[in-house]
């Protein structure tokens, strides 16, 4: 599995039903784990984005099909970059 950390930004029309997050959030955990995923962690911010997600997926492809599934509800905007373990970050920084 790999690990992905996505950034999410609320689009105006999220921000309008805001109310319906809860119900939303549990939308989202589904399409994450039926894509075979693990939600890690999730944190609200205060900020230039809304939420922040740590998440397991199978690969790339999995990763982009369940972040587009998400944003494809029209309520919700992603950057997502793919996190390595500190491990594995540090065997490849040894070998540069």
């Amino acid at each position: 599995m790999s690990t992905y950390v996505t950034l999410w930004k609320y689009t105006k029309d999220g921000l309008i039903d805001m109310r319906k997050t809860p119900e939303r959030f549990e939308v989202v955990k589904k399409i994450i784990t039926d894509a075979g995923g693990k939600l890690l962690a999730i944190y609200g911010l205060i900020g230039r984005y809304d939420v922040i997600t740590i998440m397991e997926l199978p690969n790339e492809n999995v990763a982009a099909s369940t972040i587009l599934k998400i944003c494809s509800k029209g309520r919700i905007t992603a950057q997502t970059m793919t996190a390595l373990s500190i491990d594995d970050f540090l065997k490849i920084a040894k070998d540069v």
